[in-house]
């Protein structure tokens, strides 16, 4: 199988779109765990663009900087998607991309300390990488703190 030219490919598929702007870290962005991952209160993260049934829909088109808590009690019946990619809006199994039912089981196994009450979904491949930083992210993280999670698991999509 050959490698996907990625870059290439993006920049092919949106040339109407400003070129996006890779990240490239000189220094480990990673904070080191303080404390077991069993005793600690894990928030799961997808860019799946993943919505309850009762929410509104992100915007595919435009870059949308929202994002959607999903109560941990949850039903997976009841989430959609609304994702620009197609591998998204086709997933047959949605803890492929939000894996809800995994971190449940592994609350109940005591495998980690706690699933935070709530989840966080947002739409990936977002082109305003600044106002990402600026906006969205600060919002986010203050909910992270308020629920006071100890560690976040993303699940780029």
């Amino acid at each position: 199988m050959a490698p996907v030219a990625y870059i290439e490919q993006i920049r092919r598929l949106y040339a109407n779109e400003p070129p996006y702007q890779w990240t490239v870290n000189l220094n480990s962005p990673w904070t080191p765990m303080v404390k077991p991952v069993r005793e600690c209160r894990i928030a799961l993260i997808s860019s799946g663009g993943i919505y309850h049934k009762s929410q509104e829909p992100f915007n595919p088109v435009k870059n949308d900087l929202t994002f959607r808590e999903i109560l941990k009690t949850t039903a997976l019946a009841d989430l959609k998607i609304s994702h620009y990619s197609k591998n998204a809006k086709d997933v047959k199994d949605l803890n492929t991309i939000f894996p809800l039912d995994r971190f449940r089981e592994l609350e109940v196994r005591g495998v980690i300390g706690g699933l935070a009450h709530a989840a966080f979904t947002f739409m990936g491949r977002i082109f305003t990488r600044t106002r990402l930083q600026k906006e969205m992210a600060p919002h986010l993280i203050g909910r992270l703190r308020a629920l006071q999670v100890d560690a976040a698991f993303l699940v780029p999509v």
